[in-house]
């Protein structure tokens, strides 16, 4: 848990790894950074899941987003209250759990959420600029 009390967890599809784009090892050495520079700002990861399938090269499986089956794997590994938790991501498979799970959600427009804005915005869903701003509207609580 960090200093504010907060739980920091990562949930992803990794389907470059199904396309053999890269593998779970360089999956890890990004993971590893972004823990890095969590650290710098004083946070925490405290949990990565990732989905390493893609369903035309491996299948369909559970663990893909918006599959909910990670997100089960984190509330039993992490004692999460998913009414609790706030979804932050650039698609709409990225915040379709809080609609299925509980908690809210907020689309950010960076990467591919620019794309996604309209579309999240009819579901009442915040769109905000970037992670920096996801964050500052979780402390505020808006």
């Amino acid at each position: 848990m960090n200093q504010a009390g907060w739980l920091v967890i990562t949930v992803s599809n990794q389907s470059g790894i199904a396309r053999g784009l890269y593998d779970a090892t360089a999956y890890a050495a990004v993971q590893g950074r972004l823990v890095e520079l969590l650290a710098a700002r004083g946070a925490r990861l405290d949990g990565a899941y990732f989905c390493p399938h893609h369903p035309d090269f491996t299948g369909p499986c559970e663990c893909r987003k918006p599959g909910l089956l990670l997100f089960r794997e984190a509330q039993a590994a992490l004692g999460l209250d998913l009414a609790r938790c706030v979804w932050v991501g650039d698609r709409r498979s990225d915040i379709a759990p809080a609609r299925r799970l509980g908690g809210r959600a907020l689309l950010v427009e960076t990467g591919s959420g620019g794309a996604h804005a309209g579309k999240a915005r009819a579901l009442g869903v915040p769109v905000v600029a970037d992670l920096t701003a996801a964050a500052a509207e979780i402390v505020r609580g808006g």
